[in-house]
């Protein structure tokens, strides 16, 4: 087996990064380390001087790459302070120097898409909707984007602008482009259960219902033939054609579904709760891992609730009545009462199962504890997340699996 040596240097590059880059790419990783740690604290004053400085800097950097990042990330941060304006001029300046250049290049796609999302997220839809356009048409450009793969996606990127306007039309060409490349090119990819419902889903806006059934079927078929089986892939393709089912009206057929979908979920769930009861248990405190286990356990409380939803729409409140009992449970003992605003629907469905089969005093205490809740949250839920970036670490072991992958399937671009 004889390899080039560009190629030996790139994977070597690759697998002992960040230790042999240049200062000046150390620097730079350094940077965004530190300006995206100041946009998570919320310090966007801060994080617009950084960049500013960076820019200023990058601008005799012989590396293009360095600036256009830049560029996008000053403009993110003045649409975060709502320096629209700004933001505006930034990404305008960055497609005009990428329209002049004497070779067709990839820049002009970047400078059009993220104008179409800054244009999008002003609720500016005609202007959103040209420059989508305009992406869409260099992809098309084969000399630019040989393999064809950023064509697909950025249909998509598209055909969802035009569903979030229920212009499911406009967005019916675009997502059957995009699933029929991906079919092409690669027959057995994992995604495909997950965008084929997409499509479902515009022929079901459409009322084209059997064509929607077509693709919600082979959504589960494609999941269920994978070779490395994906249960929660067949979960959700199995909720998807069950939802269908219910909006049809087939509720005999929905619960079918919908079952085999929860055992899977009860299924995989205790698999995996045992694996990392053994895997933690050398080190882990005992509260620790109780904890894991119990929010584990959260996707069988979801499971539960989707069927019930179908024994209620078919007035079978005794078969309901325990699935939303025991779904509230798992969900009490995996958040507790301090999150209690995360589980109170949960609850309310419970009570309004019981105030159906005539047992009003159970179901009068569970009103009085969701009214108690939803009293001390009157905002309801609401996740929120901080992130924060550190330094790359990498083990040895690693490093070497990175140099072997580079090595032996290099990059197409």
């Amino acid at each position: 087996m004889k390899f080039g040596s560009n190629r030996l240097l790139t994977a070597l590059r690759l697998a002992l990064y960040p230790a042999l880059e240049p200062a000046a790419a150390k620097r730079f990783e350094a940077f965004t380390r530190e300006v995206r740690n100041t946009r998570e604290a919320g310090d966007l004053a801060g994080a617009e001087q950084l960049y500013l400085r960076a820019m200023a800097e990058a601008r005799d950097s012989s590396d293009p790459t360095q600036l256009n990042f830049l560029r996008y990330g000053l403009a993110e941060v003045y649409q975060e302070q709502k320096k629209y304006p700004e933001a505006e001029l930034l990404l305008r300046e960055r497609l005009e120097e990428s329209l002049k250049a004497a070779q067709p290049n990839t820049e002009v796609h970047a400078a059009h898409m993220h104008l179409a999302r800054f244009y999008q997220e002003q609720g500016k839809l005609a202007q959103a909707e040209e420059h989508y356009k305009s992406a869409l048409a260099e992809t098309e450009k084969p000399g630019v984007w040989p393999d064809r793969e950023l064509l697909s996606s950025t249909a998509l990127w598209l055909g969802r602008f035009y569903v979030e306007r229920q212009r499911y039309r406009d967005a019916e060409p675009l997502f059957r482009r995009f699933v029929e490349t991906r079919e092409a090119s690669r027959p057995s990819d994992p995604s495909l259960p997950h965008y084929l419902p997409e499509l479902a889903k515009i022929y079901e806006a459409l009322e084209e219902y059997a064509a929607a059934e077509e693709l919600y079927r082979r959504a589960l078929k494609i999941a269920e033939e994978l070779d490395e089986p994906k249960d929660f892939l067949i979960v959700r393709a199995l909720d998807e054609l069950a939802q269908f089912c219910q909006s049809r009206g087939r509720y005999s057929e929905a619960e079918d579904h919908s079952r085999r979908s929860l055992s899977l979920v009860e299924e995989k769930i205790q698999a995996q709760t045992i694996a990392d009861i053994k895997r933690h248990s050398r080190w882990s405190k005992n509260s620790d891992a109780d904890a894991r286990v119990k929010r584990a356990r959260i996707p069988i409380s979801e499971a539960l609730d989707r069927l019930a939803v179908i024994y209620e729409l078919r007035e079978k409140y005794a078969e309901s009545e325990p699935l939303r009992r025991r779904s509230i449970e798992i969900k009490e003992q995996a958040w507790g009462e301090a999150n209690a605003r995360i589980w109170v629907d949960s609850l309310a469905a419970h009570a309004k199962a019981l105030h159906k089969l005539g047992r009003d005093d159970e179901a009068a205490r569970l009103d009085e504890r969701v009214g108690a809740i939803r009293a001390q949250y009157p905002g309801g839920y609401r996740a929120y997340a901080r992130l924060t970036s550190r330094p790359m670490k990498r083990t040895l072991r690693g490093r070497f699996r990175i140099f072997m992958n580079a090595l032996l399937h290099p990059s197409p671009r």
